[in-house]
């Protein structure tokens, strides 16, 4: 009974050192460098209405987080003050 415990352990340590199949670094490589070129052929360059309403989105976001963040150091300020 106890060499099986032993040779189960052992097995346990053999199917730990083998080295895992799949594919190698190499490929992996070049899939991602396919995908890139994939991303640049389908890119394009926006137009400048398509341009203009994209920097006023982001803009908007920039400035709504600035404000947030204003207003927390604000409460954080006032609240630091009166204790």
């Amino acid at each position: 009974m106890e060499e099986s415990k032993e040779s189960k352990q052992e097995e346990k340590v053999s199917q730990k050192t083998e080295k895992p199949k799949g594919p190698g670094l190499f490929s992996k490589i070049k899939n991602k460098i396919t995908q890139y070129k994939r991303v640049v052929n389908i890119s394009r360059k926006p137009e400048k209405e398509e341009f203009i309403s994209s920097v006023k989105i982001t803009g908007t976001g920039i400035v709504l987080i600035g404000l947030i963040g204003f207003i927390i150091f604000l409460l954080y300020f006032l609240i630091r003050t009166l204790w």
